[in-house]
């Protein structure tokens, strides 16, 4: 066997390793050694310690590698990896190829394509995705990657089996021309593509249309029934990419339904406008056997439907193209073809609703036969209702509606014949869902209910359709509800005589709840479609006609509840919650609306929206003393409350209310049944307080109002400040207070944002209940139960919109880090010493109370209330304690978990950013250890992906390198040795006791700015300017190590590069020299990606 022999066998079998490995290991070690072999000299694998066992020295040596394995080996892992590899290389080094190169590169993929054309549908895709790649890099500049039509045309002349992997590679280059690319390269891509739009495509929708005619009349010939079969696939995706493309080069998906019209070229207007263009997709849907044929011509069409108007001649020519639509829509309906199918059925639907988008409702109200073409959808789209395919059609109705609104020249018999047409189809929908409810139903698979979030949004349309005729929609609405009203009632009747609720009777209140839940969805999408400034009395009166039959249904049912729990339906009271928040929306803040309140001021005496405030404030009180049990229907009750909470005018009126003023006075009832199961409501009880907060505060003098909320409160904390041992702490039932108070105490201040109030809290609370929360936390640390003391703390000491800023002779800002640092030292002490061995608990058992420790310390230290040097002046003990537990939970997480747990990650960052502005330099006792950890996680945090993260780390290291600069220049200039070691801490001796701390990070941070991708290039600059001033020698080492790193072709131009960059700026630390610098950064890095180069990394 000769040498190459071998070479070819070694890498067949790498491949299979990689593509169908044993372990993941071996697919990994198989992928190392495929990257060394075949480099492609921009990543680290190309300058691996073993060079390229192939003699490849550069990238055009790969690429001929490349050419060759795939020329030599049928295998398809081979020619898969080949493919991919080639694509890696072209997309990192195309400019270094010769002219000769790339235009070989090309002509060989086409020839192999060729003399291959059993190639495997995987491998075909890959390639022709090389070849869209080339095509994108190379079009502007070479006249032969121009020529993609003229190319492929070889392959369409061809025999059938050439026809088809033709079609298919050229579907793959239209769609990839669109696709997504690097930024760097986006303004060559995107000139590359409106190149395609302009010379290539028009001619290979038309060659593919023509094809498509031809399969239609079965004038092709084929050896075999399955090419047939292939070649539809095969024409039908490309007509489908080509009317897909983004012709207005803004690279968002055309083929979006709420897109409107695609913008197809004029160039196209002679195939656009001919007579059998509309008609041979329509032929082609109604000729096609296979259903997935069908649907995808069906795709086709959903584009062609959509194409815009100032494509045609003249009005004439775009009525003839709107008629052939209508005709076709209307064929199809009436043959029913294909229709059996789901997906054409879908599809079908989404072609009438995206016709409509793109139709203006004048358009095709003018259109001849339109009356009858519109009853025609009319009768499908009800039939279509009872089988359950409803979402597209929901969308053409409403989008018919919306029409109506804007376009008032439409003729009154069209008029007429809309209203008519929407009010049938509302009853019809309307009347199969309540039908359905009533037991096992084909229409879906789920119950809709369930799934509150697509209810809505399909319902929400059927509420617009109502305001086509809205009155009427109202009536139809109310004539089905009121005889299951009276069926319920006489149910409920007799059942109560009975005296017996058995599992019958049960399930036969479900069903009639769950009717009454579809009815109150439909009142709710009714009233919340009210136009803000088209409404009339008329349907506002209506509006007040659907509320007081739900206030009526309402009623009766937690009458019923109260009596009998059985009563309670969560789909029913989930539906009323939604139908209030509608109602808000549409009538409650500034609404001057007073029609609605006619009919409830009737029959229940609302007479203004306070009154029907207050309503909903009861109703909202029901459900927190009933659905204790259900969290979601408690979430969305204070959701509802919040949103009422939430308005300027609607906060202060449901400030005054009589069931708000209830509410606010006995707020820690035990009659709220949520209040019996906290854990299932820890959420829900922070929200129900962060409203209550609200509502107190929406008042300027609220002082004696607050001291009254806080009653209930002050007497619970009042009964913990008696306790005072561990063992009291540790009483289940003590704990259990201690959490739940706590808790609701930080949902209550945490949306305070003035001053004012949150002072008002603070010296409520402090120092007077501050003991209860540290005998807590010695009693249960480090327990999870501390959790909630120490979130609550945190917030305590959070100074946001500079709401604890205290007067300056206060002394609680010293008080406050006192006591912040007991409580770090309490639970810290018994959380270092904690093993927690199960690696998925110990997020939850030990790292979530280290990461609010360390949020703590950041809020304590970033708040700008507390003056750290009186700690320092009088030596207090507090600071040092609590750096020094800083440093042993910082010491006593590894590294890897530090970066593997988020939040823990983002608050370690967060605290070690405000540490290192100003505290780690007074410092005297902070350990090399810590030291050491602090640089490690930084170097990390650059790297990161997370920008936030990655913002801190570099910030950190700013401030620390600033810092050390101005130490050297200080200490060069002071003489006594005593006072420079005195004056600079620790930091200056750490750094001369690890001199490869700062070579190392800024190698990190230098190579994050030339190897990657990233956008943060300002925020890097920034350590890296500061890291090049204390490193001067070993940043010129590193740039020469770069330069030579590069391919001998860009040598020249890096070396020119760095040289600007380090010898453009001053060299100092003023603010003028930094940003200068920074700005020599982007200038590099616009360089490299105007030259397309890629810099391989050290």
């Amino acid at each position: 066997m000769s040498q190459t022999d071998e070479r070819f066998l070694y890498v067949s079998s790498l491949c299979e390793q990689l593509y169908n490995p044993k372990s993941s290991s071996e697919g990994e070690q198989a992928q190392r050694m495929l990257e060394n072999s075949f480099p492609t000299f921009s990543d680290s694998t190309s300058h691996s310690d073993n060079p390229p066992p192939f003699g490849i020295r550069t990238p055009t040596d790969t690429a001929n590698a490349l050419r060759i394995i795939l020329e030599n080996s049928p295998s398809p892992y081979v020619q898969t990896f080949a493919l991919s590899r080639l694509k890696q290389l072209v997309l990192a080094q195309f400019t270094l190829f010769e002219r000769e190169t790339k235009i070989q590169l090309r002509t060989f993929l086409l020839e192999y394509a060729f003399v291959h054309y059993d190639l495997q549908p995987f491998v075909i895709n890959q390639l022709a995705s090389v070849l869209a790649l080339l095509t994108r890099f190379g079009y502007l500049d070479h006249e032969e990657y121009q020529q993609i039509y003229k190319d492929m045309t070889q392959f369409l002349q061809a025999s059938a089996e050439h026809r088809i992997i033709g079609l298919q590679i050229l579907s793959v280059i239209i769609q990839d021309m669109n696709s997504a690319s690097v930024p760097k390269y986006a303004a060559k891509f995107r000139k590359a593509a409106a190149g395609v739009r302009d010379t290539q495509l028009y001619d290979i929708f038309k060659n593919a249309f023509e094809l498509l005619k031809s399969l239609i009349t079965r004038s092709i010939p084929f050896d075999l029934a399955e090419q047939e079969d292939r070649t539809k696939d095969a024409t039908l995706d490309l007509l489908l990419k080509c009317l897909s493309y983004d012709f207005a080069g803004t690279t968002i998906d055309e083929a979006g339904e709420d897109t409107g019209t695609i913008q197809i070229p004029a160039s196209w207007r002679s195939t656009i406008e001919r007579d059998d263009f509309v008609s041979t997709f329509f032929n082609a849907y109604n000729e096609f056997q296979q259903a997935s044929h069908a649907k995808r011509v069906l795709d086709c069409l959903v584009q062609v439907v959509a194409i815009r108007k100032g494509v045609f001649s003249g009005e004439e020519e775009r009525t003839k193209f709107i008629t052939s639509i209508m005709q076709g829509i209307r064929d199809t309906i009436l043959s029913l073809r294909h229709v059996e199918d789901e997906e054409c059925y879908q599809a079908f639907c989404r072609l009438i609703q995206r016709f409509r988008a793109a139709a203006p409702l004048n358009d095709l109200a003018d259109m001849p036969g339109y009356v009858e073409w519109i009853e025609l959808v009319a009768t499908f789209s009800q039939n279509a209702f009872r089988t359950g395919h409803c979402f597209h059609l929901l969308k053409f109705w409403s989008r018919i509606v919306e029409g109506m609104t804007y376009f008032q020249q439409l003729g009154e018999v069209t008029v007429k014949k809309l209203q008519e047409i929407t009010e049938g189809l509302v009853r019809t929908f309307m009347a199969t869902r309540i039908a359905a409810a009533g037991g096992v139903s084909e229409l879906w698979e789920e119950d809709p209910l369930e799934d509150e979030d697509h209810l809505i949004e399909t319902l929400g349309m059927l509420g617009l359709i109502a305001r086509c005729r809205y009155v009427q929609s109202c009536a139809a609405l109310i004539e089905m509800f009121d005889p299951v009203v009276a069926e319920y009632q006489v149910f409920i009747s007799q059942a109560s005589m009975a005296g017996v609720v058995n599992e019958n009777v049960k399930e036969a209140i479900d069903v009639y709840e769950t009717k009454f839940a579809w009815f109150i969805y439909f009142m709710a999408v009714f009233v919340g479609n009210r136009p803000a400034y088209l409404s009339s009395d008329e349907c506002d009166a209506a509006d007040g006609e659907l509320i007081t039959k739900a206030i009526q249904l309402m009623e009766t049912n937690q009458t019923l509840a109260q009596e009998n729990p059985a009563f309670l339906n969560k789909k029913m009271d989930s539906a009323l919650i939604y139908l209030f928040s509608q109602y808000r929306k549409s009538y409650i803040g500034e609404s001057n609306a007073k029609e609605v309140y006619k009919k409830p001021n009737e029959v229940f005496g609302i007479e203004d929206q306070s009154d029907m405030l207050n309503l909903i404030m009861r109703k909202i009180i029901f459900n927190l003393q009933c659905w204790g049990q259900d969290t979601d229907v408690i979430w969305k009750t204070l959701e509802l409350f919040n949103d009422l909470a939430s308005g300027y005018s609607a906060l202060k009126s449901i400030r005054k209310i009589e069931s708000t003023t209830l509410l606010m006075q006995n707020h820690l009832s035990n009659d709220f049944s949520f209040f019996h199961n906290s854990d299932k409501h820890r959420a829900s009880r922070m929200l129900y307080y962060q409203v209550l907060c609200k509502i107190l505060f929406a008042e300027d003098n609220c002082e004696a109002e607050f001291y009254e909320f806080m009653k209930p409160f002050e007497a619970r904390l009042d009964e913990l400040s008696l306790l005072s041992t561990r063992e009291e702490f540790q009483q289940a039932e003590v704990q259990r207070a201690v959490i739940d108070l706590f808790r609701d105490l930080r949902g209550f201040i945490e949306p305070i944002q003035s001053r004012r109030n949150f002072i008002l809290f603070f010296n409520w609370f402090y120092p007077d209940y501050m003991p209860i929360v540290q005998r807590a936390i010695e009693a249960w640390s480090p327990d999870p139960s501390t959790y909630v003391l120490l979130k609550f703390f945190s917030e305590l000491v959070y100074n946001k919109s500079q709401r604890l800023n205290l007067d300056v002779s206060s002394p609680n800002g010293v008080l406050l880090f006192r006591d912040a640092s007991q409580i770090i030292c309490s639970y810290g002490r018994q959380a270092v010493a904690q093993h927690v061995g199960d690696e998925n608990k110990k997020y939850a058992a030990k790292y979530k109370g280290m990461t609010v420790c360390f949020n703590i310390l950041a809020r304590c230290l970033g708040g700008k209330y507390i003056n750290f040097g009186v700690f320092w002046l009088y030596q207090d003990e507090a600071i040092n304690d609590a750096f020094n537990m800083m440093f042993q939970m910082m010491l006593n997480i590894p590294l890897n978990d530090m970066m593997n747990f988020p939040k823990l990650t983002k608050a370690f960052f967060y605290m070690v950013d405000e540490f290192s502005n100003e505290q780690m330099m007074m410092d005297p006792n902070m350990p090399a250890e810590a030291f050491l950890y602090l640089l490690e996680a930084c170097e990390i945090g650059v790297e990161s992906n997370d920008p936030y993260i990655r913002t801190h780390a570099c910030t950190t290291l700013n401030n620390i390198c600033t810092y050390l600069v101005q130490a050297r220049e200080n200490a060069s200039i002071q003489k006594d040795k005593e006072k420079r070691r005195r004056d600079h801490g620790l930091l200056l001796s750490y750094f001369n006791q690890f001199p490869q701390a700062l070579p190392k990070l800024l190698t990190t941070v230098f190579g994050m700015i030339l190897f990657d991708d990233n956008s943060d290039q300002w925020q890097l600059s920034r350590p890296l300017y500061t890291l090049v001033l204390l490193e001067r020698e070993f940043a010129l080492k590193y740039t020469n190590q770069v330069i030579l790193q590069q391919l001998p072709e860009r040598r020249e131009f890096v070396t020119k590069m760095l040289s600007n960059l380090m010898e453009g700026s001053g060299w100092t630390l003023n603010t003028k020299d930094r940003e200068k610098f920074s700005q020599q950064i982007s200038n590099l890095k616009r360089e490299l990606i105007v030259q397309q180069i890629t810099l391989v990394p050290i």
